[in-house]
């Protein structure tokens, strides 16, 4: 369980649930800190509001610590339930209720509503009743019957009444519309009842009885009304109330909405068809090690966003790490949120080459119903069709490896009501800071996680059987899903051999060819590796390819520029792309690592691409780096004074530069053949 699995309820009893299990509340004022919490959700609610609000501005010496009691123990029933703490959040001034969109009835009310709304406006006539009826369900009764708090009930119950009311009127006046008056019969005889001093819903019973056929029960309505409107208010009937009595005496059909009200009717027209698209591809059978991040993106996609925004998700991470898979899970996961359709748009071609964003753009529209001679030419004018057709919309739009932002922007709605959901090779951080988009990162699986995805695929008896070799196992894998996916296909083929022999194959051969899917198919690993590979600039390539052929455990910006042959400036740049492009890691600042399989693929690359003689170079000049560099800091790590000493500041300093490069001072020591012997390399003694 996870706290993905709380929903909260305010329309009725107040109720918290967890998964399908009701969390008992406490005392009266603890509830009514819930509620209070629960109106104002992800917004912090201060604890003098909550002191004015509970006792009315009355309060008693001590509220605030009385207050400060109830949250806490607030917080003790949600952890007990859920096992997290992290649900109420203390901020400067007062508390945050931390609640996704659909885990709150009363949002989804509201979020229903208002997407009816937009429907109405439109004329599409059977998309708002069925938002409309699907809000009402969401009510189990008076909002905070069971809530002991006068200002509640004073103050935000009758409002809360209010907007059911409007809903319940906006399906009467459908029914109406579309030729069901027995229909809005049945729901408008308990509006009145609660509320008989309200003019609208009589206007539609009158409608409603005389187009039933039922005339004369219309005009004893009607009189029913006025009379009431005059004893208790001493006013007459308003203008629609008069007009429909007329129409009545004259029995003549009354249009219904009245004429000042602008309820467009139907809008079949060709250009406003709507398909709704159903593109998600089938969920994998197999996710192991992300249900935090799952369960992250799905909160993240369901939380309101900025007013005129729309919730975009990034899931950004190394080649094979699963970016898609998880993708296609949360997209699966949220897809209920938007019935209006989900569309799923691969931005690469098979090759891994971007695609254009027209053709991007027509395959949108296209996917939403939109006729192929009514799409426009041109990219920005596609751009605009489309955010018209979403507009008023819930549709969850999936766009599959970005290779910019520059291809996902024209894509991106523009009212609230749908939601974006983006993998990428790299990261994307206009999206975050031009459309409040939010940045996931994947990484590899821990062990735990890729041993769970072994046993996902071949058996758990199978893996239980071998632990230690499944372990190893996802070590030689780079603990990357693509590469234990590939894995467990080979071990499930008609040759099938222990987990331990196969470990053993990856471990002394070539582990990019062993990660193939069968004869002739390739390596899926390599093939992954290779679109994200041919996505960079020629000289972060470049770059890559010399830090593989290197093979040390890590990389300082200086050791890069040394191999490199290029000033410390030049280099960095190229570092950080290769870290936004997730094909290197920082393990910390100032690090720079290849990490698992990459540093095997760096390697070959650079033996396909680059000239034996630049290689060894390159490694010269590295060797060459570090000789010095070593001499220079075991000579600051000595008693007398001079150079060394000015250029590393303190013994300190130089013996924890030492001990940082150890490992790398250790790989280059034990490089056997080429640079070593042209560079005539010495370390100084105690070196490594």
């Amino acid at each position: 369980m996870t706290t993905d699995d709380v929903t909260f309820g305010l329309l009725g009893p107040l109720e918290i649930r967890h998964a399908t299990r009701r969390i008992p509340l406490g005392a009266g004022r603890q509830r009514s800190v819930l509620a209070l919490m629960l109106l104002q959700t992800n917004q912090e609610v201060t604890v003098e509001s909550l002191i004015k609000r509970l006792w009315d501005g009355e309060a008693p010496g001590g509220a605030r610590n009385t207050v400060q009691a109830y949250v806490a123990r607030l917080r003790r029933i949600l952890r007990e339930a859920c096992g997290s703490d992290h649900l109420i959040r203390t901020g400067p001034c007062g508390y945050a209720l931390s609640v996704p969109d659909d885990a709150l009835d009363l949002t989804r009310f509201r979020a229903l509503a208002a997407a009816g709304e937009r429907y109405l406006s439109r004329g599409e006539l059977r998309c708002a009743q069925r938002d409309f009826a699907e809000s009402l369900t969401l009510w189990r009764g008076a909002a905070f019957q069971d809530v002991p708090c006068d200002t509640l009930q004073r103050d935000e119950a009758p409002a809360l009444e209010d907007e059911r009311l409007h809903v319940v009127e906006r399906l009467c006046d459908l029914d109406l519309i579309q030729g069901a008056p027995a229909s809005a019969l049945t729901m408008l005889r308990p509006v009145i009842a609660d509320r008989p001093l309200r003019e609208r819903p009589w206007c539609q019973l009158i409608t409603a009885l005389y187009r039933c056929g039922r005339r004369a029960e219309a005009l004893t309505a009607y009189q029913e009304i006025a009379q009431l409107l005059y004893s208790e208010l001493g006013v007459e009937p308003g203008p629609d109330l008069r007009a429909l009595h007329h129409a009545l005496l004259d029995d003549v059909d009354m249009a219904w909405p009245p004429p000042r009200e602008r309820i467009p009717g139907p809008r079949p027209a060709p250009h406003t068809t709507w398909a709704e698209p159903r593109q998600l591809p089938s969920g994998p059978p197999e996710l192991a090690g992300r249900e935090g991040e799952e369960g992250e993106a799905v909160r993240l996609l369901g939380t309101q966003p900025a007013a005129g925004t729309v919730p975009v998700v990034v899931l950004s991470g190394a080649p094979g790490c699963g970016k898609t898979a998880l993708a296609v899970r949360v997209a699966h996961r949220s897809a209920a949120r938007y019935p209006d359709g989900q569309i799923f748009l691969p931005l690469a071609r098979p090759d891994g080459a971007p695609r254009d964003t027209a053709s991007l753009l027509h395959d949108a529209l296209h996917a939403t119903g939109a006729a192929c001679d009514a799409i426009p030419p041109g990219a920005e004018a596609r751009s605009a069709l489309l955010r018209a057709r979403l507009a008023g919309r819930r549709v969850l739009l999936v766009l599959d490896d970005a290779a910019d932002p520059a291809q996902v922007m024209p894509l991106l709605p523009g009212e609230p009501g749908c939601a974006v959901l983006v993998t990428a090779r790299t990261e994307l951080p206009e999206l975050t800071a031009f459309h409040g988009a939010h940045p996931l990162t994947l990484g590899a699986l821990p062990t735990d996680a890729a041993v769970e995805l072994l046993g996902q695929i071949l058996g758990p008896d199978r893996v239980a059987a071998e632990p230690d070799a499944a372990a190893e196992l996802a070590r030689h894998c780079g603990h990357l899903p693509i590469a234990l996916c590939a894995a467990a296909g080979n071990l499930t083929g008609p040759r099938v051999v222990s987990l331990q022999a196969y470990a053993d194959r990856l471990r002394t051969g070539d582990r990019l060819d062993l990660l193939s899917l069968g004869c002739g198919s390739g390596s899926a690993v390599r093939d992954a590796f290779d679109r994200s590979y041919r996505a960079l600039p020629p000289a972060a390539r470049g770059l890559f390819r010399l830090l593989g052929d290197a093979g040390l455990p890590h990389t300082t910006p200086q050791a890069a520029a040394a191999l490199a042959g290029q000033p410390v400036e030049q280099t960095q740049p190229l570092a950080r792309h290769l870290v936004a492009a997730h094909l290197a890691e920082e393990p910390e600042p100032g690090r720079l690592r290849l990490p698992g399989l990459l540093a095997g693929y760096a390697a070959e690359r650079a033996r396909a691409e680059d000239d034996p003689a630049a290689l060894r170079a390159a490694r010269a000049r590295l060797l060459g780096w570090y000789a010095a560099r070593a001499a220079t800091a075991v000579r600051a790590c000595m008693p007398q004074p001079g150079r060394a000493r000015r250029d590393f500041g303190t013994p300190a300093k130089a013996r924890a530069w030492l001990e940082a490069e150890a490992d790398n001072l250790t790989a280059l020591t034990r490089w056997g053949r080429g640079a070593e012997r042209d560079a005539l390399v010495v370390f100084p003694e105690g070196v490594a």
